[in-house]
């Protein structure tokens, strides 16, 4: 099997954000130990919110220690302790309902070649989120078909003019869509040139004008993500809660991260989503 290949010095974590589902988790585990996943990373975390028994009994099973909350803290709370607990460069923040779907030797492939990309550019977050297999709840690639349909697909005739309005009457919507059509296009590059470019290790880069933030299968650097975003979503709640907490997402996909030009990185991906509980 491969091995990891990281630059000199560099340490990488997985960290899994789980809570109250505990049949979701374990179907989860399972893909990750097949893929023998965890053997990739220097440190691995598990934390549950609310923990109960059956999520001790879960960790227990695939050899995870379990370190959890009596109360739910939300994503935010979560998102922060993982990362305060796990002392690595980078941080491979996944949550209980993303199996891997990719073999050991393409994550290794994939992982390594993020973590160069990352160094090299100083790209501070990459999704892993498959980009063919997105799984449940990804509602926005048909936002973005809604907008350049007939940029991913030429051949769709009959309807064309709509998305071309739709970009007439809403540009700003239309601008930070264009990022999706990673998930629609195997080569976003040539279709949005002034989006992305692509490295010589084959990761895409855009930038937060044109994609959201997204909590979902994320490589984050770990300084970048305690002394910069988190205290700006603290810092900038959102009247939007979840279950009354923040979940990160509402108080960044606002104006503030689309004027930060930050770079965004995508690799083909390792993850999809599956919820089978709650």
């Amino acid at each position: 099997m491969s091995m990891l290949i990281k630059p000199e010095g560099i340490t990488v974590g997985m960290g899994i954000l789980s809570w109250k589902a505990p049949k979701t988790l374990s179907k989860t585990l399972e893909t990750y130990a097949d893929g023998d996943l965890f053997s990739l990373f220097d440190k691995r975390r598990i934390l549950f919110q609310e923990m109960s028994e059956q999520d001790r009994e879960v960790a227990d099973a695939f050899g995870l220690a379990a370190e959890g909350t009596a109360a739910n803290t939300g994503i935010f709370g979560g998102v922060k302790a993982l990362l305060e607990g796990l002392e690595c460069d980078y941080v491979l923040l996944l949550e209980n309902d993303c199996p891997l779907i990719e073999s050991h030797d393409e994550s290794a492939r994939q992982l390594s070649a993020a973590l160069f990309d990352a160094e090299e550019f100083g790209i501070p977050v990459f999704r892993f989120r498959s980009l063919r297999q997105p799984g449940q709840d990804f509602a926005t690639l048909e936002k973005f078909r809604r907008y350049f349909d007939d940029k991913v697909r030429p051949d769709s005739a009959p309807g064309a003019w709509l998305p071309r309005m739709r970009r007439a009457l809403r540009p700003g919507k239309a601008r930070r869509l264009q990022g999706i059509a990673a998930y629609a296009t195997a080569e976003p590059e040539r279709v949005f040139p002034a989006v992305f470019r692509r490295t010589d290790r084959g990761s895409l880069v855009t930038a937060s004008p044109y994609l959201n933030w997204t909590n979902q299968s994320i490589l984050v650097r770990r300084d970048w993500m305690l002394d910069k975003m988190l205290p700006y979503v603290e810092a900038n709640p959102s009247s939007r809660r979840v279950n009354g907490f923040s979940d990160i997402e509402k108080e960044l996909n606002r104006p503030w991260w689309r004027h930060q030009q930050i770079p965004v990185g995508l690799v083909p991906g390792l993850f999809t989503h599956e919820r089978v509980d709650r």
